[in-house]
C-alpha cells in the first residue's frame, strides 16, 4: 500500500509540474512557502549481505516523496520536512522495505535580544539515513550515537531546544539540551538513549573570529547496563564569523566517560568543521569528530570512535555539478568482546569514496544525477568485506 502511495505521490507531482512549468521555486501563500518534491533512483548493489565471500547482487529502486514547508515572518523563521519513502529490490524481494519521517525546526528572535531555537525529528529508517544530516541538533548528527555496524532498521528519535544571547557587544552565551532515542527492530540489538546538556560561550577576538569555550554532560543507557553511563567534555576553539568564503568551527580538550561496572576513561575530544570556497566553481569541506558510546551490540561494553570526512564540489558549467567525498570512522571497543574460544580486542574500521554528477535540466524543477559508491569494512572479529554501489536518479521539486 506505501509503495502504490508514494508512485502515485511522485506521478501527481511530476504531472503537476510539467504542466505548469514552474521553476522550483515553491507554492507562496503570504510567509508560507510550500515544496512538495519526489525522487527517483536506480542503484546496482555489488553485495547486498555484506558478506567477504559468496557475495549476492542486485538492483533496488528507492522511491520518496515527501513536503518541505517554510515560514519566515518578523523573527520567526520555521522550517518542516515529511517523507515517505520505499525501496523494491529485483530479485531479492523479502529484503524490500519503507521509510518515512518528519524534521522541524523553529527560530524565533537573535542574539541582540533573545534567541530560542527547538527541533524535533522521528525517522524510520532502514541502511543508511539520508535525512540524518538534516536533523542534526547542537550541530551533531543522530548516528553519531550508531556503532558503525549497526546499520539495520530502526526508529530513531531526536528532540533539542538551545537558548542564546549577547552578553555584552563582544560576549554570546548559548545552552541547549538534546535527546536522542533509537530503537532497533532487531532485539538482538540494544536500543540506545542519549541525553545531553551543552553551555557554549563565544568572544569576540577580531571581526571575523570568535574564541570557543564549550562544556557539554551527558548521560547513555542502553536499557540492560544497572545504570546509565555518564560522560564530561570541555574543549576551547574558535569560529570564524560573517564571512562567506571561508566557515570554520572546531574545539579541542577533554572527555571523562563513566561506565557503573568499570573504570573511568579520560580521553582527548575534538569536534572541527570547516568549508572554503575556493572560487566561484569550487567549494571544499572537511572536517571529525569523536566521542564515546554505549555499545548497541553489547550488554555492558562500549566504543571509542573517530570520524573524519572531506569532499569537494565543481561547477562545470551552470548546468553541471561534480562533486566527490571520502570518509573514515574507526570504533574502538572499550573491553574485549566474546568469540569462540575467549575473549578478543575489537576494532572496527570503515571507509568509503563517492563521486556524484548532477544536471540542472532547463526544465529547472527537474535535476538528474549519477552516482557510485564505494565502501570497504574490516573487523578484528571478522572478515573484511567490500560493496560498490552505482545509481542514476532524478529529483523533481515544485
Amino acid at each position: 500500500m506505501m509503495k502504490r502511495t508514494v508512485i502515485t505521490a511522485m506521478m501527481c507531482l511530476a504531472i503537476i509540474s510539467i504542466a505548469n512549468a514552474e521553476p522550483g521555486n515553491g507554492i507562496h501563500a503570504g510567509p508560507w512557502t510550500f515544496s512538495p518534491y519526489a525522487n527517483l533512483r536506480e542503484t546496482y548493489d555489488s553485495n547486498v549481505d555484506k558478506t567477504p565471500v559468496n557475495k549476492v547482487d542486485d538492483f533496488f529502486l528507492d522511491s520518496e516523496a515527501g513536503l518541505k514547508m517554510g515560514y519566515s515572518a518578523y523573527a520567526i523563521d520555521f522550517s518542516g520536512l515529511g517523507f515517505l519513502g520505499n525501496r523494491n529490490y529485483s530479485d531479492l524481494t523479502d529484503k524490500d522495505f519503507s521509510s518515512g519521517g518528519e524534521i522541524l525546526k523553529f527560530k524565533q528572535g537573535t542574539h541582540d535580544t533573545f534567541v530560542i531555537e527547538a527541533d524535533q525529528t522521528f525517522r524510520r529508517v532502514e541502511d543508511n539515513d539520508l535525512h540524518g544530516s538534516e536533523a542534526a541538533v547542537l550541530g551533531v548528527s543522530p548516528d553519531s550515537v550508531l556503532d558503525s555496524s549497526s546499520t539495520s532498521r530502526r526508529d530513531i528519535n531526536n528532540v533539542g531546544v538551545s537558548v542564546g544571547r549577547n552578553l555584552t557587544d563582544k560576549m554570546v552565551l548559548d545552552v541547549g539540551y538534546r535527546f536522542d532515542d533509537v530503537n532497533y527492530s532487531d532485539p538482538t540489538i540494544y536500543d540506545i538513549q542519549n541525553h545531553i546538556g551543552q553551555a557554549e560561550g563565544a568572544y569576540r577576538l577580531t571581526e571575523k573570529t570568535d574564541s570557543l569555550v564549550t562544556m557539554q554532560a551527558g548521560m547513555q543507557d542502553n536499557g540492560v547496563i544497572s545504570d546509565p553511563a555518564n560522560y564530561y567534555i570541555g574543549r576551547v576553539g574558535l569560529k570564524t564569523r560573517g564571512t562567506d568564503k571561508v566557515i570554520f568551527k572546531g574545539g579541542v580538550g577533554v572527555q571523562l566517560y563513566e561506565r557503573p561496572i568499570a573504570d573511568d576513561i579520560t580521553s582527548f575530544s575534538y569536534d572541527l568543521s570547516a568549508s572554503w570556497v575556493a572560487t566561484e566553481k569550487i567549494t571544499l569541506q572537511a572536517g571529525g569528530r569523536n566521542g564515546t558510546v554505549l555499545s548497541s551490540l553489547y550488554t555492558d561494553n562500549g566504543s571509542e570512535y573517530n570520524t573524519v570526512w572531506a569532499g569537494a564540489s565543481y561547477r562545470v558549467i551552470p548546468t553541471i555539478i561534480l562533486s566527490a567525498n571520502a570518509s573514515y570512522r574507526q570504533d574502538d571497543y572499550l573491553d574485549p568482546v566474546a568469540v569462540q574460544g575467549g575473549t578478543k580486542d575489537r576494532t572496527d574500521k570503515g571507509s568509503g569514496l563517492g563521486a556524484r554528477v548532477d544536471y540542472l535540466t532547463p526544465a529547472k524543477f527537474l535535476r538528474l544525477y549519477t552516482e557510485a559508491q564505494y565502501q570497504n569494512v574490516e573487523s578484528t572479529i571478522s572478515p573484511t568485506y567490500d560493496e560498490t554501489r552505482i545509481m542514476l536518479g532524478m529529483k523533481l521539486q515544485y
